[in-house]
């Protein structure tokens, strides 16, 4: 899977669509975001520790992700729903990966029952974080969930030549989370990516930034860490 450069360029495309900079012809090929929905939505009350929601046919609520002032220096963003494992794939992986139908068969074998994503630009993507994307599925149990909490950051790296470093999120039990400094055709930036399992629920946080802008690597972990701790307290 090539998740580290594909949000580097979704974040690249996202911001050049906005009128915020950057360069849309230098990612065109690999744009993973091309069909979000143009609809802001906004929290309007604060987060409480209350059982996020799940509908009777399988939708998530929105208060499974955090919530949209949960990192600072990002605009409002839509809400996909991904009702399939191929939504969630298309969704994540670089367009035209190899890997994808493989992902596929695998969120599948592990009883993949629905998704939400929120994808959210930066204000000032070439001095701050340009892409903060936001998710959340449901699989068949708890383990199947934190097989792919380990299988999501093995992936990550082993498919990347770019560096990569671990980061502390020791204090949340199961969770992994990495860092890629990405340098490659031109792109440069970086991706913090946080993942944890909650019951059968997989939950992650990406937060890129690109052109050496500083990247608020602490501000994501907090949010992972306000986030586990909402999901995990709810009987």
């Amino acid at each position: 899977m090539r998740r580290a450069i594909a949000l580097a360029a979704s974040a690249l495309a996202l911001a050049a669509a906005a009128g915020c900079g950057g360069s849309s012809s230098t990612v065109t090929k690999t744009i993973t975001t091309d069909q979000l929905p143009t609809t802001a939505t906004v929290p309007t009350t604060a987060t409480t520790l209350t059982a996020p929601t799940t509908s009777d046919a399988g939708t998530l609520g929105e208060d499974r992700l955090p919530p949209a002032d949960a990192v600072s220096g990002l605009r409002p963003g839509g809400v996909r729903q991904l009702a399939d494992p191929q939504l969630f794939v298309d969704a994540l992986y670089q367009a035209g990966d190899p890997t994808k139908p493989v992902a596929a068969a695998r969120l599948t074998g592990e009883g993949y029952a629905g998704g939400i994503l929120r994808d959210q630009i930066g204000k000032a993507p070439t001095t701050g974080i340009a892409l903060f994307r936001t998710y959340a599925f449901r699989l068949r149990d708890d383990a199947a969930a934190q097989g792919e909490v380990d299988a999501s950051v093995e992936e990550v790296r082993n498919s990347t030549t770019q560096p990569t470093s671990d980061i502390d999120v020791s204090d949340l039990s199961g969770a992994r989370a990495l860092r890629v400094d990405i340098s490659q055709g031109g792109l440069t930036g970086a991706v913090a990516f946080v993942t944890f399992a909650a019951g059968p629920y997989v939950y992650g946080l990406q937060g890129v930034s690109t052109s050496g802008a500083g990247l608020p690597q602490d501000e994501i972990v907090a949010a992972a860490r306000d986030l586990y701790e909402k999901v995990t307290a709810a009987p």
